[in-house]
């Protein structure tokens, strides 16, 4: 086996209180929260750059975010055997900010019945009741301050001001086959339909890296080092010491006297795991790593949510495809700057929806999004716009049953991690997106929006019994990239954390990101992956000596 080439070592370390690995939603928090205490000197250690662009501030540079390799680690599954064999391509930030600086910006927590499943499985403290607290405090939420928000925290949460028609039609149609309107899907209530939240203010993306560690960058306590990709993690006699990373052709070292915290995402955790010899044995010694700690969790119960798009052709003046393509989006462009008003400040979808589609249960097991314009996977560079004016609805299941694996492909800190995602392993996750399906059909055939919408594009005419709709989910579909679940908290020996996040059997080394969720929420992740820093945050503090 060829051995990556490896650069020397420096022979001193620098000196730190506690180092993060990754400046993404969770280790911006982290950062933030830990340097708070003057006493504690923090490094906060990202690969990607140290940069807040253009297309990053503004909310729909996403299309220019989703391949830029410069700000974007472009990773891509195996290919999935349920999939017809397509590897499925996985956006993740790779930039002070993580993929809270490329994402759709919706803020969702997920239902409450999520974090109460967590506690039950055998992590004490991590219900609804005990997370709601750090969801409130991260939060300004433009609602203002009540029970179920925050109305100071760092992170600017709103309602987007640039809406369309056809999106109160599509509100509308739900409510007619008797899905009802839910104006805060993140308050008392989470099933329903309404407009989306966004981690949006002033017409500006709130990325982790804007909202939390923009503040405080000027502390002497703490370091920000973008261009920094770590290799390991030092362990020294069952306990974390430091890491070593490479930045600008040097391979430096830095030790950290109480812990270092691993927050580098549902597949960088893992991976950073493994090279540090951390995982499954046998893996670990394929791959020429020598093994510190046999933990066969580790890149196991991997889980994503699978989205189906559909798209239709509607009424011209309906769609914002016209205003996103051609000379219009200049006059937009110039709107934004001016103002930073129009449609470049908005986010992905306007109209979210959950929704029962079983007939024996009651709790959401659909997630649909609504985007009044429509665009293409086709290209390689950018997500591209209809020719025609067209509408995009796409759907989800919430709580997916199948399970996949990150797994060590290489020694080498450089070459991804190897992603099986499993899609569609269960069939009760294939009958549930059939139902998601069909229920995008029934809310496009109801009025008002029917009297909109002039022809189904996608899937299209023929797909009208289950197993073709199936075939076309096969063919299709796409992540809506939500991974999770690769360092899982639990008791058991599956487990990688334990409920202080506090991986199994090594000193002073914890996780705390996606990737410790026993099961994936029901909706979009980064607000849940803010909460769990700011929980970690707490945990580390009260255990500090």
């Amino acid at each position: 086996m060829r051995q990556p080439t490896r650069l020397p070592e420096a022979p001193e370390s620098e000196h730190y209180d506690y180092i993060v690995v990754g400046a993404g939603s969770a280790g911006c928090v982290l950062a933030r929260a830990l340097s708070d205490d003057s006493a504690q000197r923090v490094l906060l250690l990202e690969a990607g750059p140290d940069a807040e662009t253009f297309w990053v501030r503004t909310p729909a540079g996403v299309p220019f975010l989703f391949h830029n390799a410069a700000l974007n680690w472009r990773f891509a599954t195996e290919p999935e055997p349920n999939l017809g064999g397509r590897a499925i391509y996985w956006p993740r930030g790779k930039v002070v900010g993580g993929t809270s600086a490329i994402n759709g910006m919706i803020y969702i927590r997920g239902d409450r019945q999520d974090y109460d499943d967590w506690a039950a499985q055998g992590n004490p403290g991590w219900a609804y009741s005990d997370v709601l607290p750090y969801f409130r405090r991260s939060e300004k939420n433009e609602l203002g301050a009540s029970e179920w928000h925050g109305g100071d925290g760092p992170l600017k949460v709103s309602t987007g001001e640039y809406q369309r028609p056809i999106s109160a039609a599509f509100i509308l149609a739900a409510n007619r086959i008797g899905i009802p309107e839910n104006r805060d899907f993140n308050g008392a209530h989470f099933a329903g339909i309404g407009y989306c939240q966004h981690t949006i203010h002033g017409g500006v993306r709130q990325s982790a890296s804007r909202a939390f560690l923009r503040p405080v960058r000027s502390r002497r306590n703490l370091v920000v080092r973008g261009g920094a990709l770590v290799h390991r993690v030092v362990l020294e006699d069952g306990a974390a010491t430091g890491v070593v990373y490479e930045r600008d052709g040097q391979v430096m070292r830095a030790s950290a006297r109480r812990e270092v915290i691993l927050s580098a995402g549902a597949i960088g955790s893992p991976h950073l795991l493994m090279l540090s010899g951390v995982g499954p044995g046998d893996q670990l010694q394929a791959a020429g790593v020598p093994v510190a700690l046999h933990l066969p969790g580790v890149g196991r119960n991997l889980q994503d949510h699978l989205c189906l798009n559909t798209v239709f052709e509607v009424h011209e003046g309906l769609s914002m495809n016209r205003a996103l393509d051609g000379w219009r989006k200049y006059l937009h462009g110039a709107r934004y700057l001016l103002n930073k008003g129009g449609p470049l400040s908005m986010g992905t979808s306007h109209v979210q929806a959950f929704v029962a589609t079983h007939a024996q249960r009651s709790r959401p097991d659909v997630q649909l999004s609504f985007k009044p314009y429509s665009f293409t996977f086709e290209s390689d560079e950018v997500l591209r716009v209809h020719p025609f004016p067209g509408m995009q609805v796409a759907g989800l299941q919430l709580r997916p049953a199948s399970r996949g694996a990150i797994s060590l492909r290489s020694a080498d800190p450089a070459r991804a991690p190897r992603i099986e995602a499993n899609y569609l392993a269960a069939q009760e996750d294939r009958q549930t997106m059939i139902r998601a399906l069909e229920l995008i059909r029934r809310l496009a055939a109801t009025s008002p929006l029917s009297d909109m919408v002039v022809r189904e594009h996608l899937p299209g005419s023929g797909t009208d019994t289950p197993e073709r709709m199936l075939e076309f989910i096969r063919s299709n579909s796409q992540s809506i990239y939500h991974p999770v679940g690769t360092c899982r908290m639990g008791q058991d020996e599956a487990a990688v954390v334990d409920e202080r996040l506090r991986v199994r059997g090594i000193r002073n080394l914890r996780v705390a990101d996606a990737s410790i969720m026993p099961n994936l929420i029901s909706g979009n992740t980064n607000a849940p992956t803010i909460m769990i820093a700011e929980k970690a945050a707490d945990m580390i503090a009260a255990d500090r000596p």
